[in-house]
Parts: structure tokens; sequence; C-alpha cells
């Protein structure tokens, strides 16, 4: 495990999104800047050797099981997107695309921990839900305008028929007089 987690140091302060590495038991032995600046400081100097939902809660965690538990048993990766997390220290949700992988020496060889990936999509998952709910305003006040244009319509439909009508009734009318 040293030597993943020695390859791991070596690549991960290219990697753009948050990762942590978590033993067999579930403890996060490892990490980079990325997953610490998901917390305020004082919940990030206590992260390694904590177990990885201390601070973390993912809500496929709470609903499937552990992440690295399901990752451990499949012996598979896996990944979930937009799923709702609540960080230790801050307010609301956030909402994360979780990628997990079993780290292991060979393929042979019994997982000895999982790194997961963390990409924060929070603020494209606000601008996403932003955009449907002015989409959906936008078409109903569509629809609203389409029933105005129609009552219209009808209105001046009935309007000409009347005048239709009382045009025929003074021909009518001026036939009958000057006859």
């Amino acid at each position: 495990m040293q030597d993943l987690l020695s390859l791991l140091e070596r690549i991960g302060p290219v990697f753009v999104d948050a990762f942590c590495v978590v033993d067999r038991e579930g403890r996060i032995i490892e990490f980079n800047r990325h997953f610490s600046s998901l917390f305020p400081r004082s919940v990030a100097r206590k992260l390694r050797g904590t177990e990885c939902c201390q601070f973390l809660k993912l809500g496929i965690c709470e609903t499937g099981g552990c992440l690295a538990d399901q990752c451990l048993e499949s012996q598979a990766a896996v990944r979930f997107d937009e799923i709702l997390a609540t960080v230790e220290g801050l307010e609301g949700e956030r909402c994360f695309i979780v990628s997990a992988v079993p780290l292991a020496v060979s393929d042979e060889d019994e997982p000895e921990g999982v790194l997961i990936l963390l990409r924060d999509v929070s603020d494209l998952a606000d601008v996403q839900r932003k955009y449907r709910a002015s989409t959906e305003v936008e078409g109903r006040d569509r629809d609203k305008l389409e029933d105005e244009l129609h009552r219209k319509v009808r209105e001046l439909l009935e309007t000409n028929t009347e005048l239709n009508r009382v045009q025929t009734e003074l021909s009518a009318f001026k036939k009958g007089i000057l006859g």
C-alpha cells in the first residue's frame, strides 16, 4: 500500500479534483489539498485517521451503504453523479460527482484501500436548477400569453360576426327604405 500512496503523493498535486484514500477500515489515510479545502480549517486539521464519512456525509452512503465498502465488496470502480452531501462546519448541502476505485498492488491482490475522487459541481447544479426554474416560469408565461391571444382572437371573431350581422341588417333596412 505504501507504494500506491507514494505514487499518489507524486501525481496527486496535478489532480484537479479532491481525492482521499481510505483504508479497509474506512479511515482516511491520505488526501490532497483540494479535499482538505472542502472543509473549514478546524475540521481539515482533523481529517487524517478519521472515518471517511465523519466530516463528509455523502447521500449515497446513507442510502446504499458506505461508498468505500461498496467499492471493496465489488472490487470494481464505481461512479455516482450529482450526489448530495453535507460537509461538517458548512451550512447547506453540496453536490458532487463521486468516483471510487479499489487500490491493490496487482489485479490478483486483495484491495488495501479505496481512492475516492470528488468533483464539487454544486455551483453548476445550482445554475442548472435556476435555469430549469426559469424555463418553467417562461413556459407558464408563454402558455398564459397563448391563452390570452386565443381569447382575443375569439373576441375579434365574435365582434366581426356581429359586425357582419349588423351590416346585413343595415343593408336590408336600406333596401327597405330606398326600395
